[in-house]
């Protein structure tokens, strides 16, 4: 599978056959591809906890279910396997000399861009460790997105699933119920598992309503044969009949005794969505819009 397919197929699942396993190796692709992500420094500070639940202790598990907000429950109970994404603050406050310095023999920098030794040394490194643990917090944050992205479009790659979820329901509990030390914080929980559904890819804001062309405010017009080609390979997807997603969703509802009703929003906002002036005009489906009108809504 060509990456840009990878991104295409890539969904967030929240419906697993939990009576399938994930077999180790997958788990190890997964990790090494967030271990090969961009890092500034070269830091590698993002970590991650592998949660097994065929040998976790029962008891433990059921204090990460109590950490996680309610809506991501079931495919929490569903996945048989959770990976727990960190970030350590080490990597930049203990480690950030020798990781960095380890560039300078592999010729991953050139004194044409200004380094020396002595520059990292005593210059650059004690100006990043004045900075304070929020701001370390927050770059460390956007590395460890890349890897979290580059593990999910490994795993698409696999056939497997992914979703990430956060723990809103008790979050002061969770660093705790993960036996995390001080220096170690936790970002995202993400299941893992081969998908029980196979939902339309989302639909996203205009182009031209997310990217700026020199100046923001100016909108980046989007290209019609870049979208063309997107499309043939695979990267941007057309979406299937809206009947066939609620079917999909009503039977595996119904396999696990589990309500089929489907939630809604009122239909008056259901049609602002196709105005012109929306962000998803012309990025929805044609045939929900359809069938409102069909009915007379």
């Amino acid at each position: 599978m060509e990456v840009l397919e990878a991104i295409g197929k890539r969904r967030s699942i929240r419906f697993y056959k939990s009576w399938k396993n994930v077999e180790d190796w997958k788990i190890q692709v997964i990790l090494q591809a967030a271990r090969y992500a961009s890092c500034q420094g070269n830091c590698n500070s993002t970590e991650a906890i592998v949660i097994d639940k065929a040998t976790y202790p029962k008891k433990k598990w059921n204090e990460i279910v109590g950490c996680v907000s309610a809506f991501n429950e079931l495919h929490l109970q569903t996945a048989p396997k959770l990976v727990v994404w960190l970030t350590n603050l080490d990597g930049w406050y203990k480690d950030l000399v020798k990781s960095f310095a380890v560039l300078f023999p592999l010729r991953a920098i050139s004194a044409a861009q200004g380094w020396t030794y002595k520059l990292l040394t005593e210059t650059t490194y004690p100006r990043l460790m004045s900075f304070p643990k929020d701001k370390t917090e927050d770059l460390f944050r956007i590395e460890a997105g890349q890897a979290m992205a580059q593990s999910m479009l490994a795993a698409t790659e696999l056939g497997l699933g992914t979703c990430l979820i956060a723990t809103g329901r008790n979050p002061e509990a969770w660093p705790k119920v993960l036996g995390l030390p001080e220096n170690v914080v936790p970002l995202w929980a993400m299941t893992v598992g081969y998908p029980l559904e196979d939902p339309d890819q989302r639909p996203r804001k205009r182009f031209d309503r997310l990217f700026h062309s020199n100046e923001y405010g100016k909108p980046l017009k989007e290209d019609k044969e870049t979208r063309t080609m997107l499309k043939d390979v695979g990267m941007i997807l057309d979406p299937n009949p809206i009947s066939e997603r609620e079917e999909e969703l009503k039977n595996i509802c119904r396999s696990l005794g589990l309500t089929e009703e489907m939630p809604d929003m009122p239909k008056n906002k259901i049609k602002e969505l196709y105005k012109k002036d929306s962000p998803y005009y012309d990025e929805l489906p044609k045939d929900l819009l359809k069938e409102m009108v069909k009915k007379g809504v």
